[in-house]
Parts: structure tokens; sequence; C-alpha cells
């Protein structure tokens, strides 16, 4: 399990008016609310890869990554297309990059092009952003990029199209395989450089520089952020109290970075994995150090709740702020299959984006969108 080089080494467009819903129309925006039962519930989607754009789950990704939710309207990084979507109202449609031509599996091929929405080219987009704009950020993976959608065109924010590390303006930043990418304020985007082994930071201006670990160098160590060490993070997200809480994918665990130093919120093995520097998996509910994960790919907030999309365990967790952790979807075996929280079933969990009590879950191993309603509140309740 795991992401971009562990995945290969284990074996393991749209018109103007179309966009327009996304930029100011968003009363039209619809939101998919579960059942009150707490049912899974799929919106979008089904299993097996594919592409077509259209209603609900008439609609077809190819295993798609990151997603985002704001005011109703949510966005789908379609990785294996190497597209962004988006669905609106109850219809997905694609908002930014274009597949013009197939590789032999049937996916569109991936590039390095900026230009208008139907023509610009990605290559592995894995994560993606609304910002406070109107824009899109986009954490394009395989050019080793932040690219940005704009009201009529994509552009490259930072990096060169060439794996590497390197501090600067935009055209001199560099990055290794970008898997992770949030919001923070002032129009700063923090990006989770994932081959670089360490958590970077967009300004308004363009101009990257290093948050937190050391770059080029995997580990596992808590302290301060220039001394702090990381194994593949591949997700984070900015709380409201300004932490950053990272999915340290390779360390199973969920970090955070708050007044310049890292802490471990949850996730304590020590053993390592096979004959790999990755530790070792597993699923495990509990406090702190007790909670074990297997490769963490996706993590957003909901309230006072830190929530994990845990994907090679095929579940979605909780985390108190206490550190208590809880599955709260899925039952640790690979499947398809909506309903109660008993018998809905995940495949590789890919990311999670909560707001107004609904949950949305990028169920990438089977190509779909889920939902399940999530009352943060309630659910710490229950924790006393």
């Amino acid at each position: 399990m795991g992401k971009y080089k562990k995945k290969s080494a284990a074996a393991l467009c749209v018109t103007i008016g179309a966009l327009s819903v996304i930029w100011g129309a968003q009363s039209l925006l619809w939101a998919a609310q579960p059942r009150e039962d707490k049912e899974m519930v799929t919106i979008a989607g089904m299993p097996g890869n594919g592409y077509r754009d259209g209603m609900g789950t008439e609609s077809r990704f190819a295993s798609p990554g990151g997603l985002d939710v704001k005011d109703g309207a949510i966005l789908i990084a379609d990785t294996e297309n190497n597209l962004i979507r988006s669905l609106n109202g109850d219809r997905v449609i694609t908002a930014a990059g274009n597949r013009k031509e197939e590789n032999a599996y049937g996916n569109g091929l991936g590039a390095f092009v900026d230009s208008n929405h139907s023509r610009a080219m990605l290559s592995g987009p894995v994560d993606c952003v609304f910002l406070d704009n109107g824009n899109i950020a986009i954490a394009d993976r395989n050019n080793h990029a932040v690219r940005v959608v704009g009201k009529s065109w994509v552009y490259t924010l930072n990096g060169t199209g060439t794996e590497g590390y390197a501090e600067g303006r935009p055209g001199q930043a560099k990055f290794s395989y970008p898997s992770g990418i949030a919001k923070g304020l002032s129009g700063k985007i923090y990006v989770a450089d994932t081959g670089n082994h360490c958590i970077r930071v967009i300004d308004r201006n363009g101009v990257t520089s290093l948050v937190a670990g050391v770059p080029g160098e995997a580990g596992l160590k808590d302290g301060g952020a220039e001394e702090a060490l990381f194994m593949e993070p591949t997700a984070l997200v900015r709380a409201e109290d300004g932490s950053i809480y990272v999915a340290d994918s390779g360390n199973q665990r969920i970090r955070r970075i708050k007044d310049g130093q890292v802490t471990t919120v949850a996730g304590g093995a020590q053993a390592l994995y096979l004959d790999t520097q990755y530790r070792q998996p597993g699923l495990v509910d509990g406090d702190g150090a007790a909670a074990r994960f297997w490769f963490p790919e996706g993590i957003c907030v909901a309230g006072d709740v830190v929530i994990v999309a845990d994907t090679g365990n095929h579940v979605v967790r909780a985390i108190s702020p206490s550190g208590q952790v809880r599955t709260i979807a899925g039952n640790g075996e690979a499947g398809f299959q909506d309903g109660g929280m008993e018998e809905a079933m995940l495949n590789r969990p890919r990311d999670v984006a909560w707001e107004d009590g609904t949950l949305y879950i990028m169920d990438t191993g089977n190509c779909a969108l889920r939902t399940i309603a999530f009352d943060p509140d309630q659910w710490l309740k229950e924790m006393e």
C-alpha cells in the first residue's frame, strides 16, 4: 500500500459557462445529504475506472484522489484521468484539464501544459483545494508542481516539472511528488512535499519555503520544526487554531505542527514493516500512541475533531482533541457497499472533507464519492 513510488514498487473541457457555477453561482449548488440514520450513500461514480461526465452515479472517475468542499461545491482530483472534476447540483462536470489522448488503460495521458481550462494538461493531480479568491490550487504530483485553476486559465504557481528540492520564487522552487495541499491564511498554500519528506508553504507571491522536516531525509522525530523528521507525508490540513495536521503516511502517524514544534497526535508503531523503512501498519482504535494506522493518506477537520482517511485499512477514523482514535466508517475489509455503519464498506479511501454535518469520502479504490452524516460535537459527547 502507499502512494506514488510505493504503489508501483509494490505492484502494488469544460466550458466557461459551466465553470461559472463554481465561481459566483454557488446558490445553485447542491450538497448531498445522507439519510438521518447515518447510512453511507454513494453520490457520484461507481466501481471501475472510466471517464464520464453526468448525473451522480452515472459519472465515472479513474482512481480519484483528493477532494474539497466549499458552500456545497465539491472538487475532485481525478488522478488517473489527469483532470479536475466538480459536482455541481447533482451533475459531475470536468473543470480543468483534457484527455485528448489515452493510454493503454483508457485513461487520459498526462502532460505539463498551462493553457485555458479545456486545453491545459495535468499529470497525476492528486489533491485540490478551493482558495479564498475562488481559484483552485492543485497538487500536480507527477509534474512536481503546484498548479492553479484561475477563472479562465490554468497556470503553474511554482515547480518546474522536474523532481528536486529548491526554495524560491515561481519558476525556481522544486518539489518531489507533492501529494497534499491545504489552504492557509493570507493567501498561503501548504504543501505535503511527499518525496522530499517535508512540509512546504507558498505565500501569496508564489514564494516557496520550508515549514517543517529536513528535505530529503526520511525518519521519525518530534521536536523543533527544523529538525523534526517525516516519512512521506501525503496530506495536511490547517485547523482554526493555526495547527497544521499531517497524515505522515510512512510513519503510520498523525502529526501536528504548531508554534514551531512537531508532535505526534496519534499512532505509535515502532517496528518496521517487512524489509522497508516504513513503520508497521495496523488497525487498532485507541488513545494516542496505542492507535494504529495503515498508510493514512487523507485528512480534514470537523469542528474540534480530526478525521483521517486510513487508506490501507479501508476505513475512516476520527481523533478527539485528547488523541482518542475511533473508526467511524468501514469495517476494515475492502469492498463496496452502502448502508449502515456495520455493513458499509470502502476500498482504499484516499481523502475526506467535511461541511455542515456531512462527511465526504473519496473512495479511491471504488472510484466513487461517498457520504455519511457526522456531527463532531455529538461524537465527542459519545466519547466522554
